[in-house]
């Protein structure tokens, strides 16, 4: 799918960069069930290629979202048929029908004007505007010039259709708040793609694009916000310039990896009707994660016996990683060295404890320190006393414990992570000989 709406900041030129971390941060076993959330929504761009079962998605532009509630209602044919008498009265009067759907939003009567009016207003003007960019003046109203185009697409059916089978056949949630609202929703297991408005080194970014504004201290806030989702176990995706400002705010933070690629990601800002005037801004990726992920999703306990048996530099070598321990991704490195970190044998900097150095002398050492710490969990020991009694291990018990004990508030988590507690287990069985 794809946005029904141009928006300045638009990701569709990052995109690959941008998907790939977020499916590194899915396990394979979700099956898409995983929450996404988006609090700087725009265009779409993410959200539409994604296309996750379950969202929450958020702007602070009331008409923007507005469209995509009435794309999402069976009111979406009307919002059809309008844009299709847009088209006809553009085509015969271009700068009339421009300006004079541009002035609506002066009279008095606008703020009660019916919500599909308002919808095909907003795409109307988005298409023909000068370059898609949302730009209002002091009182709120929309001020951006006419675009110079041939022949806009100003009813693009096709993706309307499909953006409403999207929205109305999933359960997304749409909000028009402030992101700190929607932030508190972030929790155990959901992926948030944070994209707000964009710092540059002369601070000449979006923020002259929005009433409010959008000031580095925004950001500072909009990052303390990011700490407390992460403290709720939720994982973070944040892409934007790659300033001195933004990259010393995060990177003194071990729960952040800011991505660097040769050049960083090169993109065009397209907020320039002259295409030499364009801005070429470096842009990076921020992964934020929850430290000491508890039974991270690393099924197979040799192999995280294998990885603790390393050199202390091979921990640091992707490529080697991924052919040692037979995974697809870098996500699935992460997982196996979190249960490296459940055992306390790494540190945050993938440096072995001196714990771990006493008991990597050998495998069996290392296997007995394993199943010590096992037996020692109250997790891991409620699921063996059950099997001893029983003679079987139920998933479904262990996520009820984990909800439980660990107080995890995600069952899809909660489940993911109960598989982990029985492969792990099935290895102690075999090992005690139970």
């Amino acid at each position: 799918m794809k946005p029904f709406v141009k928006w300045a900041g638009g990701k569709r030129q990052i995109l690959s960069k941008i998907k790939n971390y977020i499916n590194d941060a899915i396990s394979e076993d979700t099956n898409c069930s995983f929450r996404y959330i988006e609090p700087f929504l725009g265009g779409g761009a993410v959200l539409f290629d994604l296309a996750p079962s379950k969202a929450i998605i958020n702007d602070l532009n009331e008409d923007l979202i507005n469209a995509y509630r009435i794309i999402a209602s069976d009111r979406y044919e009307e919002l059809i048929s309008l844009l299709k008498k847009y088209k006809t009265n553009y085509d015969d009067d271009k700068d009339g029908t421009y300006y004079d759907t541009r002035q609506m939003d002066r009279a008095p009567e606008w703020s009660t004007k019916d919500p599909v009016e308002r919808a095909a207003r907003m795409i109307f003007l988005n298409k023909t505007c000068y370059n898609g960019l949302y730009r209002v003046n002091s009182r709120g109203e929309f001020n951006t010039p006419i675009g110079r185009y041939m022949n806009p697409t100003i009813c693009d059916e096709a993706t309307i259709r499909d953006a409403h089978n999207y929205l109305s056949k999933n359960n997304i949630i749409i909000m028009n708040e402030s992101y700190e609202v929607v932030m508190t929703e972030a929790g155990d297991g959901d992926i948030v793609y944070i994209d707000p408005p964009y710092d540059y080194q002369d601070d000449d970014g979006f923020t002259k694009y929005q009433l409010q504004g959008f000031t580095f201290e925004d950001f500072r806030k909009l990052k303390e916000t990011c700490d407390k989702a992460i403290d709720r176990r939720a994982i973070i995706i944040l892409s934007n310039n790659a300033t001195d400002k933004v990259i010393a705010l995060f990177e003194e933070d071990p729960r952040y990896k800011i991505s660097y690629f040769p050049e960083h990601i090169s993109t065009l800002r397209n907020i320039n009707s002259n295409g030499s005037g364009r801005k070429t801004g470096k842009e990076i990726i921020i992964l934020g994660m929850p430290d000491g992920i508890p039974f991270p999703q690393a099924n197979d306990i040799n192999k995280v016996i294998d990885l603790a048996m390393l050199n202390e530099e091979d921990l640091k070598n992707k490529d080697k990683l991924l052919k040692d321990l037979n995974v697809n991704n870098e996500r699935q490195i992460a997982y196996y060295l979190s249960a490296l970190k459940f055992f306390g044998y790494i540190n945050n900097k993938c440096q072995f404890t001196s714990s771990a150095n006493l008991v990597r002398s050998n495998r069996e050492t290392l296997e007995q320190d394993i199943i010590s710490q096992l037996l020692n969990n109250k997790i891991f020991k409620k699921t063996l006393d059950n099997y001893l009694l029983n003679k079987r291990i139920d998933i479904e018990t262990i996520a009820q414990d984990l909800i439980k004990i660990e107080k995890i508030t995600s069952e899809t988590t909660a489940m993911r992570r109960a598989s982990t507690v029985r492969k792990w287990i099935e290895w102690l069985i075999l090992k005690k000989g139970f």
